[in-house]
């Protein structure tokens, strides 16, 4: 499932992309990968396959936060992400891309933001195939730029509010 308006992810609290999660016919959430689900991992496909087969999964792996934003500046972070989809919609996606980079700065180690922006500026590296290689440089350039910046210290971000604008 594709969740392009950004519910599921907004309700879990999801930052990055791909995730995977086991869900029962109860609605019960029995497995979830946070970042990394990838169907070329054997061991996710293997719990995939213990799941259908009615067995159980197994434990879901830690999921770490550097971070935790507090609910105000979550609610400003989901707000210029649903800001920045309208203007998507409308055509103007310069004005977006302004929105999402301001929801960015708020929430620097939320990797569906960041890629949302990378799709808008090189569709081409998303469409018809994503080019995996190519968003790990792209990240890694980022990250020096926002590390030379203050945003990023070379562990994370754990100053979500820091931004270039605030300086």
């Amino acid at each position: 499932m594709i969740d392009d308006q950004g519910a599921l992810s907004h309700h879990l609290g999801l930052k990055v992309v791909p995730n995977g999660l086991l869900v029962d016919e109860a609605g019960i959430i029995r497995w979830a990968k946070f970042g990394g689900f990838s169907i070329d991992d054997l061991e996710d496909v293997a719990t995939v396959e213990r799941f259908l087969a009615g067995e159980d999964p197994g434990a879901s792996p830690e999921a770490t936060a550097p971070y935790a934003l507090g609910p105000l500046e979550q609610e400003l972070v989901t707000t210029k992400v649903r800001l920045g989809r309208l203007l998507d919609e409308a055509g103007r996606r310069d004005e977006a891309v302004v929105a999402w980079r301001e929801a960015l700065g708020l929430d620097p180690e939320n990797f569906t933001i960041r890629k949302q922006i990378w799709a808008a500026e090189h569709p081409e590296k998303f469409f018809p195939t994503i080019d995996f290689a190519w968003q790990g440089e792209q990240l890694r350039m980022e990250r020096e730029r926002e590390i030379a910046d203050g945003i990023c210290g070379p562990d994370g971000c754990p100053i979500p509010w820091a931004t270039t604008a605030s300086r």
